[in-house]
């Protein structure tokens, strides 16, 4: 025997399951909206936007490019271009015309050999670049400045540039036997004939010039005309004794 069908409201237990069935449904269509709208605006991020801080200015091969650009200044004698790859607040220390006269009053001891760069840490806006020359193995340090990965010499040296002159630097670096040689400055031989012009001439000695002791018209037969001559005793113009008209036969 069956029993007749239940009417009027449901049990209690029953009405609340459904509010909280629909309530979970309205969150989760809310919480997928959102989800939608974040990936409208804020595109999922590809694997070339994930390699793309490699290839900006805080990798390792831009400062390494930066750092050899530098050091084959420095190797290759030009002082004053890698000066100019400090960082602004390092070239307060000291001029570029005095730094690069340092090196000439104190050479640096290995010229013209190049540096290689083997190891590049970078931290930030700070990197160390760690490079070998001639058998030596040489810190350098570099600063991100405005876009450019610049150097910065050590404190304590920049210290001495500003607490010391040119002068006092290469005399104490010369005394500690780390200047190379001086090549001195060419100067013009004594002997060089293409620079010689000998002792001057004189006109009185010198058979280039000299013509010999001045004629003197009185003894020089070339311009001597002999004593002057005399009416009354020269033969070529002597006429005779002035003719007397009472005893000239002509006349």
């Amino acid at each position: 025997m069956g029993y007749p069908p239940q009417y009027g409201r449901p049990p209690r237990g029953e009405t609340g399951r459904g509010v909280a069935v629909i309530v979970i449904m309205v969150v989760g269509v809310l919480i997928g909206a959102a989800i939608s709208v974040i990936a409208v605006l804020n595109p999922a991020v590809t694997p070339k936007a994930l390699s793309a801080p490699r290839d900006s200015g805080h990798s390792e091969t831009a400062v390494r490019q930066a750092a050899q650009v530098g050091l084959d200044s420095y190797s290759g004698g030009s002082y004053g271009e890698f000066w100019d790859m400090w960082s602004t607040q390092a070239q307060t220390a000291i001029p570029r015309e005095e730094y690069a006269r340092l090196f000439q009053l104190c050479p640096q001891p290995v010229a013209d050999v190049r540096f290689t760069i083997t190891t590049v840490t970078v931290t930030g806006d700070d990197a160390r670049v760690q490079a070998t020359r001639g058998g030596d193995t040489t810190d350098f340090d570099f600063f991100l400045e405005s876009g450019s990965w610049r150097h910065v010499p050590p404190s304590e040296e920049l210290q001495e540039y500003r607490t010391k002159g040119v002068d006092q630097l290469a005399r104490e670096r010369q005394a500690a036997g780390t200047c190379g040689a001086v090549t001195p400055a060419p100067t013009p031989s004594a002997t060089d004939p293409s620079t010689s012009t000998g002792a001057p001439s004189d006109p009185a000695t010198d058979p280039s010039t000299s013509t010999g002791a001045p004629s003197h018209p009185a003894t020089d037969p070339s311009s001597s005309t002999g004593a002057p001559s005399h009416p009354a005793t020269d033969p070529s113009t002597f006429t005779g004794a002035p003719s007397d008209p009472a005893t000239d036969p002509s006349g």
